[in-house]
């Protein structure tokens, strides 16, 4: 599925990521092993390395320069299969030039770092045996104050965190998937990740009936679903006071104004939003958080498997 998101820093690196998701009867098959088993760290830091470096430094020259020290392994995770070990691993690739990012590579590794596997795949079912390993890979401790600002709570299970822009496409589907299984949600979080220039005032506005205890859903509703991107905040502003009274009064009739109110103190807030999101390696849009597991771009599959 694809996703609106910024420029890559690292695309030689870009993985495929495993279609099918954890299912009790594939975690049966595989033995996670209860004790860290020895592994070489160093040599597959080192390997790597030496991989991005050669694949990078003919097109960058810095990269000429990218060692071991530039590979953090966040999650290692042992396991056998078929009486072998094997490790699924996620490994943060810090970044050597200073407007760049990090980012996150997930490898499937024998035991004595010499190869890599995509995958291991039942011929007679077609499942994969690496599923519930990526699953958990990609599984992130969210900081313990959290991105984004709440907007709904619920009844429902599920704690879910939406990293979005209003007016990336893919993100306007997973909010609509997101309205349509509300009542399965014990929490939502939105977390302001803008990279439409127009988005900027929409995400003000957002955060501005955020603050004022507005009837914050339904305003985050219309901005993922029926509000016109436009290059001029006043006709944004308009689009808002037209379909909430309440926005109009409190803002008055000069939306010039008004939108420079918003931007002057609402851009600072989404713009320390914005770093917190890229600190988690993530520069696209939509990421959504279900109970830490993230799902990029709109992937129903994926989401069905975790929203019951």
């Amino acid at each position: 599925m694809r996703q609106h998101s910024t420029k890559k820093i690292m695309t030689f690196f870009h993985i495929i990521w495993l279609s099918l998701f954890f299912t009790q009867a594939v975690w049966a098959q595989q033995e996670t092993l209860p004790v860290k088993i020895d592994f070489n760290e160093l040599k597959l830091r080192e390997k790597i390395a030496t991989r991005i470096s050669a694949g990078n430094s003919p097109k960058n020259p810095a990269y000429s320069g990218f060692n071991a020290d530039k590979v953090v392994i966040e999650k290692l995770i042992p396991f056998q299969f078929q009486g072998q070990t094997f490790f699924g691993v996620r490994l943060k690739i810090l970044p050597i030039i200073p407007e760049q990012t990090h980012e996150f590579l997930y490898l499937f590794v024998d035991r004595d770092v010499n190869y890599q596997f995509s995958d291991i795949i039942r011929i007679d079912t077609g499942v994969s045996e690496f599923n519930p390993l990526m699953v958990e890979l990609r599984r992130f401790d969210l900081p313990a104050t959290g991105i984004g600002q709440e907007i709904f709570q619920g009844s429902g299970a599920y704690q879910i965190t939406f990293v979005s822009d209003p007016f990336c496409p893919y993100c306007r589907q997973v909010w609509g998937y997101i309205d349509q299984n509300r009542n399965k949600l014990k929490s939502l979080k939105l977390a302001h990740y803008p990279i439409h220039s127009t988005s900027q005032i929409a995400c003000a506005v957002m955060m501005f009936a955020q603050k004022n205890q507005l009837n914050v859903f339904d305003i985050v509703n219309f901005s993922y679903t029926r509000l016109n991107s436009s290059e001029s905040p006043v006709d944004i502003l308009n689009q808002y006071a037209s379909e909430f009274p309440d926005l109009k009064k409190l803002w008055g009739a000069d939306l010039q104004k008004t939108a420079e109110k918003l931007q002057a103190e609402y851009s600072p807030m989404v713009a320390k939003e914005h770093t917190e999101i890229r600190d988690l390696g993530i520069i696209g849009t939509p990421i959504t958080f279900v109970d830490g597991y993230m799902i990029e771009g709109f992937n129903v599959p994926k989401f069905n498997e975790l929203i019951k």
